[in-house]
């Protein structure tokens, strides 16, 4: 999913907005400070990412590394 897909009909918003919006989600629904503190970085990449394709790059390999994450057995 890229940035421009979760705001369609919304581009009341620029992109730092969008970014920021989206970073705060994640950071919310994730524990970075715990069990997904390999996210961290992908997060602060997130945070920091100068223009959408920067983003979606960041968001895809997020996506990814949750869902690794969530394929590993428990206690892995």
């Amino acid at each position: 999913m890229m940035l421009a897909d979760m705001y369609v009909d919304q581009d009341t918003q620029t992109f730092e907005q969008r970014r920021d919006e989206v970073v705060a989600i994640v950071s919310s629904a994730t524990d970075l400070a715990g069990v997904d503190r390999g996210l961290s970085d992908i997060v602060a990449r997130l945070g920091i990412a100068a223009d959408e394709s920067e983003f979606d790059q960041a968001f895809g390999q997020l996506v990814v590394a949750i869902q690794d994450t969530a394929l590993q057995p428990a206690g892995a």
